[in-house]
């Protein structure tokens, strides 16, 4: 019998040291809030790097755009060396010949060299200024792109730091139980050495200790992965050590002023780029008109005993202007094709606005809901661990058995189980309902 005794003994120890353990390392790490780590995922999360990117080509594509209004100055150079000149027909009557006949002649010399500046100036451009416009737009666009990358990933980091907060009540409230389930097995071991109780009852609290400190293992376990996916999402190592706070259950400030979603503003910008572009097609069946000068030399060349090679300037100004007459109706079904896209938007956005109505009143259903159940599991611990401590106390003065014990302590479990399960619905109404009035982002600050 002693040496089952110092068995349990034995156990209740390691199983103390090993929470010791763990949780030395826990407070080892500076607790970091929720809006800390959201803002070191702003700045540092890969997905938001890859969307600020995307904006900065969005910006770079429409300078390149406006660049088409600018003019622009070529520099030009042709040599040319003719093994047969060419030939050109000369009226036979102006060489004394019969009239209405030709004769063939070669002019020119060997060798010629071209070399230019061309400057051209667009005067009128439609499709230049069409295409400007929609690229500002589609820079705005990826704008609004990178501000719902930003929410999706405060909404990830808020989901990652919940999880991980929750498990780290769960811990609290498992080491709980293992105290007072350890201070039950040593009181009942020493009752049993003294023959008051029964060595079943030793064995049950062993066993109910014993499944405790699995059970502990496996929600220890299960944070340590979700802080590690809170490091990813933060862009840190996942070498470095994190911990988040642990609170109760605190309500978050919710903004009850309801903005326009990420999603609504998205689908606005797009009917914007839409319409940008079926006007750039339109404008495209517009004449344009640009101003041109050109300036060089010519030189003319010949080789041989009588070489030589003399340049001659040349200089020059012209207009030209494009007129679009016909090509193949493609710029017509463009059009229509726009115009399929502009009603399928419309479609788009008429289901996001009342899909957007539909989510506010679940969210506020969702957070009502959750703000009254966890007042009411809270107070069902109070009441959870008040008749446990009764039942304790009775069990010392033999008024209550162990079943009884292990029962009240089933119960405190449970009441422990259903206040972790309020708290994730309490806090996923929270991201909801900041999701769905538009203030999300504004939780950084």
């Amino acid at each position: 019998m002693l040496v089952n005794i110092n068995l349990h003994q034995k156990i209740t120890r390691t199983v103390l040291v090993l929470i010791l353990i763990q949780f030395s390392g826990i407070l080892s790490a500076q607790p970091l809030s929720l809006e800390q780590c959201i803002d070191t995922a702003l700045q540092y999360n890969r997905t938001i790097k890859l969307s600020q990117q995307d904006v900065f080509l969005a910006n770079e594509k429409n300078k390149e755009t406006k660049g088409n209004l600018f003019p622009k100055l070529n520099g030009m150079t042709d040599y040319r060396y003719y093994t047969d000149l060419p030939y050109q027909l000369m009226p036979a009557e102006a060489f004394g010949g019969p009239a209405g006949t030709y004769k063939e002649v070669q002019f020119g010399v060997p060798q010629s060299l071209n070399a230019n500046l061309q400057l051209t100036v667009p005067i009128y451009n439609p499709s230049a200024l069409g295409a400007i416009k929609t690229t500002r737009i589609a820079s705005e666009l990826s704008e609004i792109q990178k501000t719902k990358t930003d929410e999706d990933v405060v909404l990830e980091v808020s989901n990652a730091y919940y999880n991980a907060q929750i498990l780290l009540n769960q811990l609290v409230f498992l080491d709980s139980n293992m105290i007072n389930t350890n201070k039950l097995l040593q009181t009942t071991t020493l009752l049993h050495q003294q023959q008051i109780a029964k060595g079943t009852d030793v064995d049950r609290l062993q066993l109910q200790l014993d499944q405790i400190a699995n059970q502990r293992k496996t929600v220890f376990s299960q944070q340590q992965q979700v802080l590690n996916a809170l490091k990813f999402l933060m862009g840190k190592p996942i070498s470095d050590t994190i911990q988040v706070a642990i609170t109760e259950n605190s309500l978050a400030q919710l903004d009850t002023q309801v903005q326009a979603t990420t999603d609504m503003k998205l689908i606005d910008k797009k009917l914007q780029f839409n319409y940008a572009e079926l006007k750039g097609l339109r404008q495209s069946k517009l004449p344009s008109l640009g101003a041109y000068g050109v300036y060089g030399t010519t030189g003319y060349g010949n080789t041989g005993t009588n070489s030589f090679f003399n340049f001659h300037p040349i200089g020059y100004v012209g207009a030209q202007l494009s007129i679009p007459l016909f090509n193949g109706a493609i710029t017509k079904h463009k059009i229509v094709q726009k115009k399929i896209d502009i009603q399928k938007t419309n479609i788009q956005k008429e289901l996001v606005s009342e899909k957007s109505k539909l989510d506010l009143i679940n969210a506020e259903m969702q957070y009502a809901l959750a703000n009254q159940n966890i007042a009411t599991v809270d107070d069902q611990i109070k009441l959870a661990k008040k008749i446990y401590n009764n039942t304790v106390l009775q069990n010392k003065q033999g008024m209550a058995t162990i079943t009884d014990l292990l029962l009240t302590d089933n119960s405190l479990r449970e009441a422990q189980q259903n206040y972790i399960v309020a708290m994730v619905n309490l806090r996923k109404a929270e991201l909801e309902y900041k999701r769905v009035t538009g203030n999300l982002i504004a939780i950084k600050n």
